[in-house]
């Protein structure tokens, strides 16, 4: 016999067993990430659940900031000079921080999480026995990919191994089995080889050892902070001594940096440097409220333009800087507000052991590495985190109650 309740709670289920496919196809797939988050939200308004789970989402620390984030996003996009075609793309590429909205009212229940992770280092351990073999026997899977590298660049495939040893870290320190645990090694051996022998991802290198200092801090006290610090640094220094394919990007980056003034051509580094410079300068002119959501392509573009007159005149839609991004298109009050986020979300998850404190781990790394990219927004890493921060640090109130027969 038909029963919409039945539907509902079918639905909710499917909803969540998609955010994690989406989680899991984040780093390696647009078309199946995409094709999830739209079936999610789908199955999500077919729950019944919508106006419950976006109530327990506004009532948590990190749903109330993101909720006066979009309403700055929105206001912004009115005094920015551009059409309106440009205003929605670019609200809509934020929409990764409205799945950890949504997110924040569903993945509530510990069973869920736990789900959540576990789905995500069994693809993830996958991933990183495939990449072994690839990179042992120079195998490039696609024109334009290094070796060992089949995800979706060399720099989402790294972010995605960081995240996974992440998850290793907290796990370790719970009530396992030894067999579960000697497992859990393993993987993060794996995970670690990957990120520091085989990816050239120089976001990987800074991602991991500033999100695993935090993790650590996290797990055994922030007053154990300088000997955590002593052997990061010493297993750091090891890896250096051993990783050619680290030695290599180092070398690399540190000659784009130093000679980007005087290069013919366009260099990761160097553009990096230009970008900083350029969007620096024209924060200064606007630093309050900032040029408008959807204004930094023809701002910065019109500006490098009439200062340069070679590469460095290039157009551009992002800095690749996050904070920097914020900065001109938002102003200070935005990057404020952004800032708000990040901070709030870390202090959430870092009281909820061990899964909340892993989703603040995430963020953790990705902020750092947002430095030199705008991951929040990308594609593969944006997705990635927005699952994570929003299905880890979910928590509902103790008078908010559902019955979770899944």
């Amino acid at each position: 016999m038909f029963s919409y309740s039945v539907v509902a709670e079918k639905s909710l289920l499917t909803c969540r067993y998609l955010a994690i496919i989406a989680a899991i196809a984040a780093p390696a797939s647009t078309a199946v990430t995409s094709a999830a988050c739209i079936a999610m939200l789908l199955t999500w308004l077919m729950s019944g659940q919508v106006w419950q789970s976006l109530k327990i989402s506004a009532g948590q620390p990190t749903g109330k900031i993101l909720l006066l984030f979009f309403a700055w996003l929105i206001i912004s996009s009115l005094y920015a000079d551009t059409d309106w075609t440009d205003k929605i793309n670019t609200l809509s590429s934020w929409k990764k921080l409205f799945y950890t909205f949504v997110l924040l009212g569903l993945f509530y229940p510990t069973q869920w999480k736990a789900r959540f992770v576990y789905s995500y280092l069994a693809a993830m351990s996958l991933a990183a026995v495939i990449s072994v073999p690839l990179w042992l026997l120079d195998i490039q899977v696609m024109e334009g990919r290094e070796i060992g590298i089949f995800m979706t660049n060399h720099s989402s495939q790294s972010l995605a191994f960081v995240v996974a040893a992440l998850c290793c870290i907290f796990l370790l320190k719970e009530s396992l089995s030894q067999q579960k645990k000697c497992l859990l090694v393993g993987m993060m051996v794996l995970f670690l080889f990957n990120i520091f022998f085989i990816s050239p991802s120089r976001s990987g290198y800074l991602a991991l050892p500033v999100a695993a200092v935090f993790a650590i801090a996290n797990l055994y006290g922030y007053k154990k902070l300088p000997h955590i610090l002593g052997i990061m640094a010493t297993a750091l220094l090891l890896v250096v001594l051993t990783s050619s394919t680290l030695q290599q990007r180092i070398k690399v980056g540190w000659e784009e940096k130093t000679n980007y003034q005087t290069s013919e051509e366009v260099t990761s580094i160097g553009i990096r440097v230009i970008f900083a410079q350029n969007t620096w300068e024209l924060i200064q002119q606007k630093p309050l409220l900032g040029y408008g959501t959807s204004s930094f392509k023809s701002v910065y573009s019109s500006y490098a333009a009439a200062k340069y007159q070679d590469w460095r005149g290039d157009p551009a839609s992002d800095p690749h800087n996050q904070y920097l991004f914020v900065w001109l298109e938002n102003g200070l009050i935005g990057l404020l507000i952004f800032l708000a986020y990040i901070y709030t979300a870390i202090r959430q998850g870092a009281t909820q052991q061990p899964y909340g404190a892993m989703g603040a781990s995430v963020l953790v790394a990705i902020a750092a590495v947002s430095l030199f990219n705008s991951n929040f927004k990308t594609f593969p890493e944006g997705h990635l985190l927005a699952f994570f921060v929003g299905c880890l640090l979910a928590q509902q109130s103790a008078n908010n109650t559902e019955k979770d027969s899944a």
